[in-house]
């Protein structure tokens, strides 16, 4: 007898809560960024005096390098808010991709594969490249960590026309508006009903070896709705998932 397929299941974030989540995170990452500015600021200092005595000036580095990742995870934090600062410049989403592909911290090698599909005469878009190629990088390396036997994720860039409003954007858009889509697809685990409800959460982590102190699909959350866009997800246990980037494309 063959096994059931399980039932597929999409997901988009509740708006009301999610807000609510993310001028939580930037109130206290603006706290916390403060705090932080003080540490790194005296370390600097006392590194500057440290003169000769090698052990401690080593040991004032470790706590300058300590603050300064705390200080990135109060970005992701921001990201989340919507609260981060962003440099937009027209761009091209396949050339976004291709420069995501070439970024030293993307999961690659072993039993684990991306394929890029890239979709042909697509408008541009308006964006914060490196911000995008972030969110990109937390997309695939959740993918990387939903096939813990290793495979292939496929990552695609498409245009589509809203055939209905929406109100999913930050910005309700009208039917017949053109969105880029960028989608990452992966034949893992698959996400059970369970983690869904909090999948976009800052600091929610369903895997053991996640980085970023589980801010990856937070800031992908916090980037898509700061350009404007929003993030749908397709899965079925057992049967993989697909996370969908929808992005306004340029119109003349």
């Amino acid at each position: 007898m063959k096994p059931q397929k399980q039932e597929e299941v999409s997901y988009l974030p509740e708006k009301g809560k999610m807000e609510a989540l993310g001028r939580l995170a930037c109130k206290v990452a603006h706290d916390f960024n403060n705090i932080l500015g003080v540490i790194e600021g005296y370390a600097t200092l006392a590194i500057g005096g440290a003169g000769k005595n090698e052990l401690l000036e080593r040991d004032l580095q470790e706590i300058r390098a300590a603050a300064a990742k705390a200080a990135a995870l109060g970005k992701q934090l921001l990201a989340f808010g919507g609260k981060q600062v962003m440099n937009k410049t027209p761009c091209s989403v396949n050339v976004i991709i291709e420069n995501t592909l070439k970024r030293p911290e993307l999961p690659q090698g072993g039993d684990f594969k991306i394929e890029p599909r890239f979709g042909t005469g697509l408008p541009g878009i308006t964006a914060d490249a490196v911000l995008l190629e972030q969110a990109l990088v937390n997309l695939l390396v959740n993918a990387r960590e939903a096939t813990d036997e290793g495979g292939t994720a496929v990552i695609c860039s498409s245009a589509l026309q809203l055939e209905g409003n929406t109100v999913h954007s930050p910005n309700p858009q009208k039917a017949g508006t053109l969105f880029i889509k960028i989608t990452v697809q992966d034949h893992g685990t698959g996400i059970s009903a369970e983690v869904f409800e909090h999948l976009f959460e800052p600091l929610f982590s369903n895997t053991k070896t996640s980085n970023g102190a589980g801010m990856g699909l937070s800031t992908v959350y916090g980037v898509a709705r700061q350009h404007n866009g929003w993030v749908e997800v397709k899965s079925a246990p057992g049967q993989g998932s697909e996370f969908a980037l929808f992005l306004p494309a340029t119109t003349a």
